[in-house]
């Protein structure tokens, strides 16, 4: 092995020591803003705090200036303002303006319901149940999203409280309602949110169970008694709705940063963030790829045929060295460069073990093959994550010396 293939000893010492300045850069940074680390470390215990700090503030404006309004109806329905201001409180400002009009739509469209079964159906028993059921219809329309709810409710509303004086009702209902609403999005503009802790635990969530289904996977092949066909599935599957909730957090960050004044404050963290999910969402494709490969050729008839005996070892111990370099993605925003190696040295000692092996049939040799791909591309995906990682710091810093 020479110092030019970037293997050597002086190369390896020479990253280790790039990476430690790193670090250090990172604990300095942290350590000059400790009020930014507090606050992230509150609102990543408790994600919704902040979400409801901004709704009863929202709520208690929203009801002040229903209170002073010299309007009839604001004094005979006041509640309806901070009633807007709860429903538009939203993660994102994009989510809060959407959500405030789709609600002031459903209330309409239930009023206009209202007072039309009201115009059309003899009164008495009948009425009622005609308009929650025509109401339930038209709120399945997708116009209505999340706030169809309203629809029937608003219809209910009219025909009971606002029987008297319907059109007041109708107008005060929905235009307090649209007030509150609008108070929130101004809050949320004000003091805007990127839910980076929803999205961060998402990650570590992802990552933790990434590692475990490798380490899994490792007892697995060295078992003398492969595991149940279905329990194998099972660990397929496992994975299939924290993928979901990693892809969900992401797209929720990436519309909070719309409209938001902490969007560029905050931009560093999103794309890292960005960038480990893309990783973690390789790694998974990859385990489900070997994790598909020992249930279709691993396992035939209670015997191994994609790891026969002599592979069972190294495979396992390259399964475990994945799960170890993919672990520290709970916590941090790139693996670790000597977990990086020592996969990059067990996937090497299997492919060299599969080449000495005297596999019994071309189907065996085909599997162990197969593992053998697949562990490389799961390799290269942590490879790559590291250089990316390694790169941002390159350029920030970079950028910091051109300052």
């Amino acid at each position: 092995m020479t110092q030019e293939d970037g293997h050597g000893p002086q190369a390896v010492r020479a990253r280790a020591e790039a990476r430690a300045r790193r670090e250090a850069r990172r604990a300095r940074a942290a350590a000059r803003n400790p009020r930014r680390v507090a606050r992230l470390a509150v609102i990543g215990r408790w994600p919704r705090v902040e979400m409801a700090l901004k709704a009863a503030l929202s709520a208690a404006i929203a009801w002040q200036i229903a209170s002073v309004l010299p309007l009839d109806a604001a004094e005979t329905y006041p509640y309806y303002a901070p009633l807007g201001a709860v429903v538009a409180t939203y993660p994102s400002i994009q989510g809060s303006v959407a959500e405030s009009l789709r609600s002031v739509l459903g209330i309409i469209a239930g009023a206009v319901l209202a007072l039309t079964a009201d115009a059309l159906v003899p009164a008495g028993a009948v009425l009622v149940p005609v308009v929650v059921g025509v109401g339930v219809l038209v709120a399945g329309l997708r116009v209505f999203g999340d706030q169809r709810s309203w629809v029937p409710m608003a219809a209910l509303f009219v025909l009971v409280i606002g029987a008297q004086d319907p059109i007041t009702y109708v107008t005060a209902y929905s235009a307090l309602t649209l007030m509150g609403a609008a108070v929130a999005v101004v809050v949320a503009m004000l003091l805007p949110t990127v839910p980076l802790a929803q999205s961060t635990r998402a990650i570590a969530r992802l990552a933790t169970t990434l590692a475990d289904q490798l380490r899994d996977l490792a007892d697995g092949v060295e078992a003398d008694e492969p595991p149940p066909v279905a329990q194998w599935r099972e660990r397929a599957r496992s994975l299939e709705p924290v993928l979901a909730t990693v892809r969900a957090s992401s797209t929720d960050v990436r519309r909070s940063l719309r409209a938001n004044a902490r969007a560029s404050r905050e931009r560093g963290v999103v794309d890292r963030q960005r960038g480990e999910a893309l990783v973690l969402d390789a790694v998974a494709t990859r385990t489900s790829d070997l994790t598909d490969l020992l249930l279709d050729t691993g396992v035939v008839g209670g015997e191994h045929v994609a790891v026969v005996e002599p592979l069972r070892a190294p495979t396992a111990e390259a399964l475990r060295a994945c799960a170890t370099a993919v672990r520290p993605l709970a916590q941090v925003d790139r693996p670790r460069g000597e977990d990086v190696d020592e996969v990059r040295a067990a996937v090497r000692r299997l492919s060299d073990a599969v080449a000495a092996a005297e596999v019994p049939t071309a189907l065996q040799r085909e599997g162990a093959g197969a593992v053998v791909t697949a562990l490389r591309r799961l390799l290269g995906a942590l490879v790559g994550a590291l250089e990316d990682a390694e790169r941002r710091e390159d350029d920030a810093e970079a950028l910091r010396a051109l300052a």
